[in-house]
């Protein structure tokens, strides 16, 4: 970095790019100067709303010796080669999630970080919500008891109208590295262990394809989990029905996080004065609408990914999700593919 100023290069511009991207434009001492997208009319849409002087459908246009860090949001089958290439050069970077399709490719972009003695983010934009860094002070403060179950379900339906391999990379299991699972369920595996702080010790999974023939992988996944602590989680993926949510259930007290927007305490804990949460903690139900998380590109937002790898960065720090472990989700998401009982048709 040069006259403490980072300077980005966005390697993918499109689909859930276009959520977030705008961060970067109100960053201070943050300038993206070349965007980069298969679609080279996307590529020249994000350059002009950012001000980048370079818009290109070649990733090779992100290596450019004045880029310091490059932002790879290309589809999973690419992350690897991108990522080493990006080392290779002597930049920084922050990945999409999952960080790559197997724990193998994990471990050759974590190689090629060291060798090049640069910085290596993961972007987990469940992160972002001030509402989780409250459950996980609550599950530090022992507010809700010992955890017994951390339950969690994330599902849409996209996959009824994508087409097949030919025309969508997530239609195929070669370069997704799967089907729905490793695609949704990365954030809320990441989420379990960072809330609770704990590891994974076992898992067992079923999967199938239950309504999207036209998709090589799964579009309905279940895994269970069993934690460091002695409880257990479950995480129920799909791309065929249309429903999210994340809930905590403790011996003192149990929380639930529904459609990005409801949030339903019980327990009889006492007060519980949060960042975001404010509680009674008196037995009743408390019930709080429209919990609704920050904008992707919130850049106020103190807990906003890229601002905060931004931050890690111009601080010589680590960024907030490691490379180590976003390889642990994904070593995960193998095993529960490889527990799967039966076959996908």
């Amino acid at each position: 970095m040069r006259n403490d100023q980072i300077k980005i290069a966005l390697a993918g511009c499109g689909g859930v790019v276009k959520r977030y991207r705008r961060t970067y434009a109100q960053l201070p001492r943050v300038q993206v100067i070349a965007c980069i997208d298969a679609n080279e009319d996307e590529a020249r849409l994000a350059a002009a709303e950012l001000g980048a002087g370079t818009a290109s459908s070649q990733f090779a246009d992100a290596l450019a010796d004045e880029v310091d860090a490059v932002v790879i949001s290309t589809p999973n089958h690419l992350h690897a080669e991108h990522a080493i290439a990006a080392f290779a050069a002597g930049k920084h970077v922050l990945l999409q999630k999952p960080m790559a399709r197997s724990a193998a490719e994990c471990d050759r972009i974590l190689a090629a970080r060291d060798r090049a003695g640069r910085k290596l983010g993961v972007y987990m934009n469940l992160l972002d919500h001030p509402l989780f860094r409250d459950i996980r002070a609550m599950v530090a403060q022992g507010y809700l008891g010992k955890v017994a179950l951390f339950s969690a379900r994330l599902a849409h339906r996209g996959g009824l109208g994508w087409g097949g391999p030919a025309v969508n990379w997530r239609a195929s299991r070669e370069r997704t590295g799967g089907g729905s699972f490793i695609q949704l369920a990365v954030h809320y595996q990441h989420l379990m262990r960072w809330l609770l702080d704990q590891q994974v010790s076992g898992v067992q999974s079923m999967a199938t394809n239950f309504a999207c023939p036209h998709l090589e992988g799964d579009d309905l996944m279940l895994a269970q989990y069993r934690l460091s602590g002695g409880g257990l989680g479950e995480i129920q993926t799909s791309w065929c029905c249309l429903e999210e949510h994340v809930s905590l259930l403790g011996t003192r007290g149990s929380i639930h996080y529904r459609e990005n927007a409801i949030v339903e305490f019980t327990g009889q804990t006492g007060p519980f004065d949060g960042e975001y949460l404010h509680l009674r903690g008196d037995g009743s139900l408390e019930r709080f609408e429209n919990c609704l998380a920050p904008e992707w590109d919130d850049a106020a937002n103190p807990y906003n990914q890229h601002r905060r790898f931004c931050e890690a960065l111009l601080a010589g720090e680590d960024p907030e999700v490691s490379g180590e472990e976003a390889r642990e989700d994904v070593r995960l998401v193998e095993a529960c593919y490889a527990g799967v009982q039966g076959e996908l048709r």
